[in-house]
């Protein structure tokens, strides 16, 4: 009976959140502040041909495009430079948070105009999220895959635990991102090249 009454005298202790491990957060900050990074530097490059391909979506006044185009860019930017910053500076990790989300909220707008365009049959469209020149037609396949990077950008935002770093992870760490930086590029290569690989494919 008394260990009952304690536990029910303490309901915080069963609702605790889940904790992240700092290796893993530092490793989750980095990926997605080179994935947003890149993103906006390679709208930004190709300005013209993001513009056009943002007008394809039919969701936005022609006399809108431009504007909304550097939107994009500006914003995806911020959020890469405010994730690194977050790192740097360990006292503003409210930068990073508010990173993290939104991260998360500029993919699920991401995932909802690609799942719209292909409610209405529209898969003739370029995802626009390739960082090279190659087509990459939207699908199912686009929508799992931003529905990853959220669960990704989600999982930023929970609370690190208090271990220090080692030398070992300091040292696991360049590899880790790179292997992570690696495995996107072969998802987005894969993508961009499934109607080579399935010619019968309409996903």
């Amino acid at each position: 009976m008394g260990r009952r009454d304690d536990v029910s005298a303490d309901p915080h202790q069963q609702m605790s959140w889940p904790m992240i491990d700092p290796l893993a957060h530092w490793l989750i900050a980095l990926f997605l502040a080179g994935f947003f990074l890149s993103g906006g530097f390679h709208k930004f490059r190709d300005f013209e041909r993001f513009v056009s391909l943002l007008g394809k979506y039919d969701v936005v006044r022609p006399n809108l495009l431009a504007l909304a185009a550097g939107l994009v860019v500006a914003v995806e930017t911020t959020i890469g430079l405010a994730l690194l910053t977050s790192l740097l500076f360990p006292q503003l990790r409210i930068l990073g948070m508010g990173g993290f989300a939104a991260g998360a909220a500029l993919l699920f707008a991401y995932l909802l105009l690609m799942a719209y365009s292909l409610a209405r049959g529209n898969r003739e469209i370029d995802c626009g999220c390739s960082f090279r020149k190659q087509r990459s037609l939207i699908s199912a396949w686009h929508l799992c895959r931003n529905g990853v990077l959220i669960l990704i950008c989600l999982a930023g935002v929970l609370p690190v635990t208090a271990r220090e770093l080692q030398t070992i992870d300091w040292l696991h760490l360049p590899l880790m991102v790179l292997a992570a930086g690696m495995l996107y590029v072969l998802v987005d290569t894969l993508l961009a090249n499934r109607s080579y690989l399935t010619p019968n494919s309409t996903a």
